[in-house]
Formats: structure tokens, sequence, C-alpha cells
């Protein structure tokens, strides 16, 4: 970090990270260093870019996700395959505090730029690799989605329900078994990439050298189910007193024009309003909220006095509300500094930045190297 800059645009201000990353994970873990103020410069291939640009809600082309995991960030348009677009990033990476991917294992240093590659021209570079199940097993080199690993750690046995008192580790419950409908571990694994990368930050900071940090969204997704989903599994033996799940105490309760979110109340609330319930849930001091539907999150009285949710236009996609950044620094206050960027919208800024001569960046674009 230059020791000259100043923290006013976040807590982060003056690190550069450079995201090779693509989709969900890595992106919005991207997101979320971007938003506490470092400067991360997004490489996309050249001409459609990240591929969760087409994902989903849109308007003029412009996805609501790609928006939000997206913003405060610069877009370079670099063909990885090109030597000299592989070159490029070697540049980029002798001069950023940390490099990102999330490719399958193997495939990045197929390129050039693997750990160890870019170690070669920055010794102290932090090197976060994602990937989906690990770097060795049987299921390594498998393409991976978020529902993959909702598979393979348990979470859709999960959402079945159990009788407590009958509960034992031979319950068939496969007919129970259901998909949680979020992308749930590619975020978990964003919000701990993010983490991560801070710590190891904070360890060269103090003297430590520049690292590879390593993460799998199965291992990821393990850590995140285990306190509570795997609580019946956790002892070695069979003197052990098992337990329902957590979500077996609280459930979905009607009312007579909507739901609420309580323990289980043992008692008909069907004749009671939303209001009613609330009220007497409230009186006696029962945590409890109302179950919104979607549409109504944004109108919800807590949500509109904490201020979470920000309305601005986007030169794409024109008036958008998305989250603001989720922690709020007392002394190193956030903004929003850029709207998600259009595809290699910086290009020509970053490689200047770089030294490079406006001959030197035609002749890369005329050679297909960037976009």
């Amino acid at each position: 970090m230059d020791e000259h800059h100043t923290l006013t645009d976040g807590p982060l201000s003056g690190i550069r990270i450079l995201d090779l990353s693509r989709v969900v994970s890595g992106p919005m873990a991207a997101v979320i260093l971007a938003d506490q103020g470092a400067d991360v410069i997004k490489v996309e291939p050249p001409g459609w870019g990240d591929g969760i640009r087409f994902l989903g809600a849109s308007r003029n082309g412009l996805s609501a996700i790609f928006s939000l995991i997206n913003r405060n960030k610069r877009s370079i348009a670099i063909n990885l395959k090109h030597p000299e677009g592989a070159d490029v990033v070697r540049k980029l990476a002798a001069s950023a505090d940390v490099v990102m991917q999330n490719y399958r294992p193997g495939k990045i240093e197929k390129l050039g730029l693997g750990y160890d590659d870019l170690k070669a021209v920055n010794p102290d570079l932090i090197y976060l690799s994602i990937n989906g199940m690990g770097e060795s097993g049987p299921l390594s080199d498998q393409k991976v989605y978020d529902y993959v690993i909702q598979g393979i750690s348990g979470i859709t046995d999960a959402q079945a329900e159990f009788n407590a008192a009958n509960y034992s580790q031979d319950v068939e419950s496969l007919n129970g078994q259901k998909m949680v409908r979020s992308i749930i571990y590619d975020k978990v694994t964003a919000l701990t990439a993010a983490q991560s990368i801070t710590a190891a930050l904070l360890a060269r900071e103090r003297g430590g050298p520049g690292q590879h940090v390593r993460l799998s969204m199965l291992d990821t997704g393990l850590y995140f189910n285990w306190p509570d989903l795997m609580w019946n599994h956790s002892f070695i033996g069979d003197d052990v007193e098992l337990s329902g799940d957590l979500a077996d105490t609280y459930d979905v309760h009607k009312t007579n024009d909507g739901a609420v979110v309580a323990h289980h109340l043992g008692a008909d609330t069907t004749p009671y309003s939303t209001d009613q319930l609330m009220e007497i849930l409230a009186t006696n001091d029962i945590p409890a909220s109302r179950a919104n539907k979607r549409h109504e999150v944004m109108e919800d009285p807590q949500v509109v006095a904490s201020e979470i949710l920000t309305t601005f236009e986007h030169p794409r996609g024109g008036k958008m509300v998305l989250p603001r950044a989720p922690a709020r620094f007392e002394g190193t206050p956030l903004t929003q500094r850029r709207h998600s960027p259009e595809v290699g919208q910086h290009t020509a800024e970053i490689l200047e930045e770089q030294g490079l001569t406006r001959e030197q960046i035609i002749h890369l674009a005329r050679s297909g190297a960037i976009g």
C-alpha cells in the first residue's frame, strides 16, 4: 500500500486488486473489497466479457446481479490465451497487491498465470485461488456451480422435515430433499474469500510474506453447514444425545392477511392480522418478523429506517435500487465511486497507468491481445 495514500475512500483505499475471476464467487468477493475502497481491476475477455453480464433480470443489456457485484471496479478486456495478453496480466500483477482467480485447478497455470508465475514478478503478491471441490480427489476437475455444492454438502437433506423424537442417522429422507432457492455457497465463499484476502494483507503489513491463499466452495460449504446442520455428526461414538435441527423450532405462521416468522407458537394464528400478531409477540418479547414477500422488502419500515437500500441512476440500466455495503466504517466511510463498468471500459486508462504508449496499446488491440 502507498504509505502516502489516505483512507478517505474507505479502509482499503490504496490496495490494488487484479481480479481474473468470473461469475459470482470471485467477483462478489472482489466487490466487497471494492466497496471498501480497493482499486479492483476486473479482467474480462474481449467482446462479451464476464458471462454473469447476461444472467437474470436486465434492462438495456445490464443485468441486476452484474450491476451489484461489479460496482466500484474498472474493467480491462484481455485475451488471456494470447501470449501478449498474458504478458499484460503479468505486467499488471507486478504492481498489484492481490490477484484473484476462480478457474478449475490447473487451468490458470496452463496460461502461465499461476501463483508461481506471478510470484516471480511480484514476491509480495497475495494470490487467491477459488475452486469448486478442492485441488485433489475424484471431483477436483469437475465444473461446479452452487447447486453442486448444495448436493454434496448435505443441505438438500437439511431442507427435509424431520421428527426430532424419531431422528436417527439412518433416517431415509430422500423424498423430502429440496434445493435452497439461493446461490448460498457462491455467496458464502465470496464472503470467506474477501475476509481471507484482508487477513493475508494484514499478515503482510505486519512483515509477513506474500502468499498463495487457496479456497474451495466445498471447504467453505462444510464449514458453513457444520455448526448446526451437522451437530448430530460431530461426536464420534454411540453415546450421543441426538437432536432435531434448529429449523425444527421455528416456522412461518399464517395470519388472516399475511404471515409471520417466529418460534413454534402452538396455537392457531389465522384469526389475527399480521399487525396484531406482531404486537402480541413483541409484548411478550418473542423474536419475530413479518414474512415479507420479495416485493415488500424495500418498503419494510425497518429496512427504510436503516437506510440499507440506495437508489441511483445507472448510465445503461437507468434508475436502480441496490443495497449499500453492509459494514459501516465510522472513521473511513464508504462511498459508491463507480457504476459497474462496460467490457474493457478502462483498458486504455489502466495500460497508460502502467506506462504503455498509445502505439503499444494500439498494437495490442490489433493483435487481439486486448479489446
